[in-house]
């Protein structure tokens, strides 16, 4: 049995699609989209992107790598007004979503932005069909 939400959201999808002949393969199509969507190879790390870089102080910190080249947690620390171990948080997480590496230089790392993983998502960005 449909629950209430799910009727909710068929009627207003037959009200918006009143010109669609076949309701319930319209929406099995919708189903099968996200599951083929889902399916990209290149989803899971799509998604940890996105995370990644939906947090302020994440996305800052990418910013001011594209900017400055190269920057250690010291720099980060001052620029954001955050301790380091705050800033070590957020570079674990751009980190694990590949879009950034540290390099040891004596007692300190430097982190940039790997350029083979902002290629890949530029060309991710630019394969999506948008249209006018």
């Amino acid at each position: 049995m449909k629950s209430t939400i799910e009727l909710k959201q068929l009627k207003a999808l037959a009200e918006c699609k009143a010109d669609y002949k076949d309701l319930n393969k319209y929406v099995a199509d919708l189903k099968r989209l996200k599951h083929e969507i889902e399916q990209k190879s290149y989803f899971e790390d799509l998604l940890k992107v996105y995370k990644a870089l939906s947090d302020k102080n994440r996305l800052l910190i990418f910013e001011m790598l594209l900017e400055k080249g190269e920057m250690c947690i010291c720099e980060f620390s001052i620029a954001l007004g955050k301790s380091q171990p705050t800033i070590s948080h957020h570079i674990q997480k751009l980190e694990a979503a590949n879009l950034i590496e540290g390099i040891k230089s004596g007692k300190f790392i430097h982190y940039r932005i790997k350029k083979e993983s902002a290629a890949q998502i530029i060309h991710q960005l630019s394969q999506l069909n948008i249209s006018n």
